[in-house]
């Protein structure tokens, strides 16, 4: 039974398969957003409960230890996911006792401090099938402060047979004294070829295109993310306001906001349309809009790398402000306008 869910996760997963006769008390998985983290990570915490592994390490995936872990059943292994990522991902999110339920709440993408302490309890008993226990946490970089101090307490006198799996994008955002206390493990992107080859084994249309507005993620082109996706219509008319340019219309603006014009989707395609026009301005091919090249050409003609570079910086500041208390639609306001002032 193979590790890697994906074929460019080959390398780590050795890494990892590597480890299992002498665990470290905790491993960290860390790498570019939608490199496939948590599906390796998750493979590998399961991988750990197999009563009978190959000589390579490589679960058997019949033994009750497998069978009990990919039916998600195990009673020795827990998730700690975002609220965000629990949705996400199909798994269960437990409230915190005060916490009321509100289907029109935003989803929390941080991990919060209830998470962590309800696994007291877990953490203290025993093994319920004699061997290890796992806690997976995903992802590590978005622990609140409080919540990443109760996890490096519980980190600091690690239970026997206790082993954390964290994943996390943004290595530097972990606490310093969790990744002092990790086995770190890099999970590297698929190259071009590689990922483009994934697509097309997945039958996606147009790959190349799709791949491209991904960021070369090929996980993102098959199942963007609900935050980076906008309906049709509505892209069109961000485009629409985009190929202006110059003659982009400030009264028109009023008209432009959507209900599902949220700011992560909005930043991520107004970023990518700069990162091209930058890249058009030196000459280069566009990398996302691959079919507006003409568009972007004449457009570049009317600025220059520097200004459209400072205006993808700024589009970027927006999505990560998307979880602050902002006026969207006034955000989206003042982005296109800046854009306008990039060919003045």
């Amino acid at each position: 039974m193979a590790l890697a869910p994906y074929p460019w996760l080959e390398e780590p997963a050795q890494t990892l398969l590597a480890m299992r006769d002498r665990m470290p008390n905790a491993v960290l998985l860390y790498g570019a957003p939608g490199a496939g983290l948590y599906e390796l990570a998750l493979a590998f915490s399961k991988s750990l409960f197999c009563l009978s592994p190959h000589s390579d390490g490589t679960p058997c995936g019949h033994c009750t230890g497998c069978r009990l872990a990919q039916a998600g059943t195990h009673p020795d292994f827990k998730q700690v996911l975002s609220e965000a990522q629990c949705a996400r991902y199909d798994v269960a999110y437990e409230p915190a006792e005060n916490e009321r339920s509100d289907a029109k709440k935003k989803l929390s993408r941080e991990i919060r401090i209830h998470q962590i302490r309800v696994l007291g309890d877990f953490l203290s008993l025993n093994a319920n099938q004699g061997g290890r226990r796992v806690v997976l946490v995903h992802p590590a970089d978005k622990l609140r402060a409080e919540a990443a101090a109760s996890l490096l307490k519980s980190m600091e006198e690690p239970p026997e047979g206790l082993i954390w799996v964290l994943t996390a994008e943004k290595l530097d955002d972990v606490l310093p004294t969790i990744r002092s206390r990790s086995r770190l493990v890099r999970v590297p992107m698929p190259d071009h070829e590689a990922a483009l080859a994934f697509l097309k084994s997945k039958k996606l249309k147009k790959p190349e295109e799709a791949l491209a507005m991904a960021g070369g993620s090929p996980l993102a082109a098959l199942e963007p993310s609900a935050d980076d996706r906008l309906s049709a219509k509505t892209e069109n008319a961000v485009l629409e306001f985009l190929r202006a340019g110059p003659e982009l219309s400030v009264d028109a603006l009023v008209r432009l906001y959507a209900p599902d014009l949220t700011l992560p989707a909005f930043s991520l395609l107004v970023s990518r349309w700069a990162h091209d026009l930058m890249r058009s301005a030196l000459g280069l091919e566009p990398r996302y809009f691959i079919d507006e090249n003409a568009a972007i050409e004449r457009l570049a003609s009317h600025t220059d790398a520097k200004r459209a570079a400072g205006f993808c910086t700024q589009a970027l500041s927006c999505r990560r402000a998307a979880d602050h208390t902002l006026n969207p639609k006034q955000t989206v306001e003042s982005v296109l306008l800046r854009y306008k002032q990039i060919f003045q």
